[in-house]
């Protein structure tokens, strides 16, 4: 659970969290070793997951070691138990985790394409079963593109704010998507629908550095800021150092008054400074959104944010190919 703490951390990096599961892997090998047993990885069985599930062990525990055990094994085996988990009613809750976790893994690049917009939708909204329909609408308002009709992005920003996914990977993608004038058009009618939190949320996850000081402008307003902190942080990385310090932050996310506070006036503070150098960027953790990483760049995300930049760049890959195939056509 050490592990799964970290990875919803948005201070903490994936080298951080690969570390920690570097030490369960050997921890599990030395008791093997201990017990002279043989340590062999296998799926995870459904039966057992099920007797777990009605002994009380939380779906969150049942979920994260299925993932660290998916770790060790060939994705062609991880799809295979993910379908069939899906398959499984009774075990729909640690279905829903499994996914979500997945899409913070490590090896998150490469399940991505495995799994659809579909199930991820499944994974992160709080029906237990949306209908067919719905399904098949989460996955057309993520393909919005720079010359789609307002209306349309209108339809796709209502139903992920319906499916109460404000805060999600999916609106993060589906903000990512769209260019400034609609994102604006978006925060205008956001602003005469959501209250202010879920605004401010939406403004943030766009990735535009320049919504920052109107955010931060309005901490002092959300009964809990954490939540705009924190997405703060995985817009900007350790960039946010620049503005405000980093022991400030931490305690500002986890709810400290007087931190929020302090937060908020060291970055109204420091803003005017790198205002030119921040002011035209659109970042993920710190990252431009076309930006080519090496595995050092990588490791320095935070879990959440590596999740959707590598949403976005597959999408992204996704829709030139679209384009490429309809010139060619």
């Amino acid at each position: 659970m050490k592990i799964s703490n970290a990875q919803r951390c948005p201070f903490t990096s994936v080298g951080y969290v690969k570390t920690q599961q570097q030490r369960l892997l050997e921890s599990c090998w030395l008791t093997a070793k201990k017990k002279q047993v043989v340590q062999r990885f296998t799926q995870p069985n459904l039966e057992q997951l099920v007797s777990l599930l009605n002994d009380n062990i939380s779906p969150d525990l049942i979920s994260q070691a299925c993932i660290e055990i998916m770790a060790n094994l060939p994705q062609n085996i991880n799809l295979a138990f993910i379908n069939n988990l899906l398959k499984e009613p009774s075990l729909q809750s640690v279905a829903k985790l499994v996914v979500r976790k997945v899409l913070l893994q490590q090896h998150s690049s490469n399940l991505i394409a495995l799994i659809d917009l579909q199930t991820l939708y499944f994974a992160f909204s709080v029906s237990k079963n949306p209908a067919v329909q719905a399904l098949v609408e989460s996955e057309l308002t993520v393909f919005v593109d720079s010359q789609a009709d307002l209306k349309d992005i209108v339809t796709g920003f209502n139903f992920l704010c319906q499916s109460e996914l404000v805060n999600s990977p999916l609106m993060s993608l589906f903000l990512l998507s769209l260019s400034w004038e609609q994102v604006n058009a978006i925060g205008n009618y956001a602003s005469r629908n959501l209250a202010t939190e879920g605004v401010l949320q939406v403004l943030l996850q766009s990735g535009f550095v320049k919504l920052l000081p109107l955010v931060n402008a309005s901490l002092n307003k959300i009964e809990n800021p954490s939540s705009l902190i924190a997405l703060m942080r995985r817009m900007l990385g350790d960039k946010l150092e620049l503005l405000v310090d980093f022991e400030t932050q931490i305690r500002a996310c986890q709810g400290d008054q007087q931190a929020c506070a302090d937060f908020k006036q060291q970055l109204q503070l420091n803003w005017p400074k790198y205002e030119e150098q921040f002011a035209s960027l659109r970042l993920i953790a710190g990252n431009a959104m076309t930006a080519k990483l090496n595995a050092i760049e990588i490791s320095a995300m935070d879990c959440y944010s590596q999740a959707v930049f590598n949403l976005h760049r597959y999408y992204q890959h996704l829709a030139a190919k679209k384009l490429t195939a309809g010139v060619s056509a």
